[in-house]
């Protein structure tokens, strides 16, 4: 099988959620095999080298990378308000981009095409003509759903009437473009399930995302009992109000019940404005070389999303490193794992701080939450068990 996977950032190192989401494909396919080639936007302004990434990575993958802006413009934001086109996708188209696209697939033919994300669908035109691959749309977030949520969490008019026709723009090319593919590779069964209640009648299948068994904890290594983390790519703006809803909102009341627990902060693009809630009880420690090593002393791993779609990759790399983790509802969508089990949930600022405070002082009871979360992933998100069911799904496009 020869597969191309067009990329919405760089994929490696594997360090945030939609990162491993795509390296893990990638991996998987060569792993079993197949040829692939990855094409990966770079976004100007934070560019990776490519000379960066490992050699032996590169060259399986047969990697490149196309350099693009997609930093917002007042100017162009502006102009777009008496368009009809959703801002948030035009960003990312590139001619720069599209001519590479052009060259590659008038030099070499591909069985499927994968765009990772909306934000490569601006493509669709220029593949469709140069291609007579299967194009697939994986699915990472339900994008429009997202801006809703947003625009529904702030209190400021203005800002709410264009977070809202963001969102409007967003969804109706949503459920436009999905109709221009040959399949979908949803990240969760409720991106799948919403695609179909709006008409897409294509083959379809749920892939997740694999967690590989060297996430699991090694060793013995003693956990901090009372310490509390989050890690994400905090360049993401569901991440972003999470957070400032969980240090405004839950973590004063667990100081009160608890001042000697201790909170740290973790993740790529840290915004400079995050140290200011630098203090004895909270750590901003940025971006961290090894989220497994950042993981391995501290005992509850918080994911407190307001808004977002898709699935959050971070709790099931948390799941794997066995932690104690407490999310909203929206955070824990589409995993699949169940409250008290392997996970615990608060959608209020009370309930999650009481949730926090229980761990803490019973830390025999937090331990069987991160064991039974250990034991729900190797069951039902090891790559040996998702990698055959996409293959089979990419293969089944060729047979009577």
């Amino acid at each position: 099988m020869r597969v191309l996977q067009l990329c919405h950032k760089i994929p490696y190192p594997p360090a945030d959620g939609g990162s491993i989401a795509m390296h893990q494909i990638t991996e998987g396919l060569w792993k079993a095999t197949h040829k692939v080639k990855v094409i990966a936007l770079n976004f100007k302004g934070c560019e990776v080298c490519p000379d960066d990434i490992p050699e032996d990575y590169r060259n399986k993958a047969r990697f490149e990378a196309q350099i693009i802006d997609t930093r917002i413009k007042l100017w162009q934001s502006f102009l777009n308000l008496f368009s009809r086109k959703s801002y948030n996708v035009a960003r990312f188209y590139s001619k720069a981009m599209e001519q590479r696209l052009e060259l590659v697939l008038r030099e070499e033919d591909f069985d499927i095409i994968q765009l990772e994300g909306l934000y490569l669908t601006p493509y669709i035109p220029v593949i469709r003509k140069y291609s007579a691959a299967k194009l697939l749309y994986r699915s990472h977030n339900i994008e429009h759903f997202i801006w809703e949520r947003m625009a529904g969490a702030t209190r400021n008019l203005l800002k709410r009437w264009y977070l809202r026709l963001l969102a409007k723009r967003l969804k109706e090319y949503e459920l436009e473009v999905i109709h221009h593919v040959d399949g979908l590779v949803a990240i969760s069964p409720l991106d799948l399930e919403f695609f179909r209640k709006n008409g897409f009648i294509q083959p379809a299948i749920v892939i997740p995302v694999t967690m590989p068994r060297l996430l699991k904890p090694e060793g013995n290594q003693e956990v901090d009992t009372g310490t509390v983390f989050h890690l994400g790519s905090m360049d993401w703006r569901p991440n972003q109000e999470g957070i400032e809803w969980f240090l405004e909102k839950v973590w004063p009341l667990v100081i009160k019940q608890a001042p000697d627990m201790r909170f740290f902060l973790a993740g790529k693009r840290l915004p400079p404005k995050y140290f200011r809630y630098a203090s004895n009880n909270v750590v901003v420690a940025g971006e961290v070389p090894s989220a497994v090593d950042f993981m391995a002393d501290k005992q509850i791993m918080v994911v407190p999303l307001l808004s977002g779609g898709g699935m959050r990759v971070k709790i099931i790399e948390g799941m794997a490193a066995a932690k104690t983790i407490i999310s909203t509802t929206i955070g824990a969508e589409g995993i699949g794992c169940e409250d008290g089990r392997q996970i615990l949930l608060a959608d209020q600022p009370a309930d999650m701080a009481r949730l926090i405070v229980e761990c803490r002082n019973d830390p025999v009871m937090a331990a069987s939450i991160g064991n039974g979360a250990l034991k729900f992933v190797e069951e039902q998100y090891s790559p040996e068990v998702i990698m055959p069911r996409l293959t089979k799904f990419y293969q089944g496009f060729f047979t009577d």
